[in-house]
């Protein structure tokens, strides 16, 4: 498997990236005229203000300057801006929002007294922890704090209702991790500029030669971390791998492996792999892998659900109202924690 490593800005780019694609080929959002002074979006018939927009970009950008600092917004994204691709995140989350509101509705699903007394509470939180400024800046007033929480958590209810109703009983051998240590000799070029090239047939085959001449000192020698250090042409020898992590050759001779065996070369489209079995089973890892696929279950289980609503919506969005909303950036705007208050309150009960 090749694998490429990307500091954090590149990662977060192409996360971006991905979002505003996603929300470019979404067929339902046209653009129209007719809107109300402020509105970016209506969607059926729901709306969604400047104001309610400010509230929810500064606090997300804020959250994303506090980890990866200020020079984020100088960062390019190809044909785009990060600041435009960011706009473009929150454009999609706030969206998904008001659908799924749509969507409680014809699924009778609405808050309780309870829950609407604890959505008073958080407004109330919110805006005790704003400057006046920030209040002028962002046109947050506790009405509107209120209303956006509200949809939030009503968001989250349809959200929950759809997932709880798929089983994602999943057990400990589809979930299971292991660790090994592995030699891997690979079968291609690798320029300064990161483009593959594969071997030649006769450079491949004197790659496995050498696999083969390297796996019998394996099973021979005792040392196998000894040559790991020798001939590994990764630059680790030891993972912890999930199923599904690595090729389908690779994956059923591994996993098939006895703490302590060593695998016979397997052969994979990027070179060859010799492979020790160090666990064949890891708790802690098996229990993330785990969740991590309950999660891809509950997710593809959601966006099932979510598709099939979607012909139901019209979005139409005020591209002049959306194209003047910047990212605020004053040192006076600070608030980040429109997210963590609803957290607080709704989910610890704080």
């Amino acid at each position: 498997m090749r694998k490429r490593f990307f500091d954090r800005f590149k990662i977060l780019i192409s996360v971006l990236l991905a979002v505003v694609l996603m929300t470019a080929c979404d067929k339902t959002v046209v653009v129209t005229g007719g809107f109300a002074e402020g509105e970016v979006f209506r969607i059926n018939t729901l709306s969604c203000s400047r104001s309610e927009m400010n509230i929810y970009l500064t606090n997300m950008a804020n959250a994303y300057e506090a980890t990866f600092g200020e020079q984020i917004w100088s960062t390019s994204a190809g044909n785009t801006t990060i600041e435009d691709a960011f706009k473009e995140t929150v454009l999609a989350k706030v969206t998904r929002i008001k659908v799924l509101n749509l969507m409680a509705k014809e699924e009778k699903i609405s808050l309780s007294g309870d829950e609407k007394k604890s959505l008073k509470k958080a407004a109330k939180a919110y805006m005790k922890t704003l400057s006046k400024n920030e209040k002028t800046e962002l046109g947050a007033d506790e009405d509107l704090v209120y209303q956006m929480y509200s949809e939030y958590a009503l968001a989250e209810k349809v959200y929950n209702s759809i997932v709880d109703e798929v089983d994602f009983e999943i057990s400990d051998d589809d979930a299971r991790s292991i660790t090994v240590e592995q030699i891997f000799i690979k079968t291609y070029h690798e320029d300064t500029h990161g483009r593959l090239t594969d071997y030649s047939d006769a450079a491949k085959a004197e790659a496995k030669e050498r696999a083969l001449a390297i796996r019998e000192k394996a099973v021979t020698e005792s040392d196998f971390e000894s040559l790991c250090a020798l001939y590994n042409e990764e630059d680790e020898s030891t993972h912890t791998y999930r199923r599904g992590e690595m090729p389908e050759t690779y994956e059923n001779v591994a996993f098939a492996l006895e703490e302590g065996e060593i695998s016979y070369v397997i052969t994979t489209d990027d070179g060859y792999y010799i492979v020790k079995c160090i666990s064949t089973y890891e708790r802690k890892a098996t229990n993330e892998n785990k969740e991590a696929i309950i999660n891809e279950a509950k997710r593809k289980a959601f966006e099932e659900k979510y598709n099939e609503f979607l012909p139901n919506v019209i979005a139409n969005i005020n591209e002049k109202e959306w194209g003047s909303i910047k990212i605020i950036h004053n040192a006076d705007m600070k608030t980040d924690s429109f997210f963590d208050i609803y957290t607080d309150i709704m989910i610890d009960g704080k």
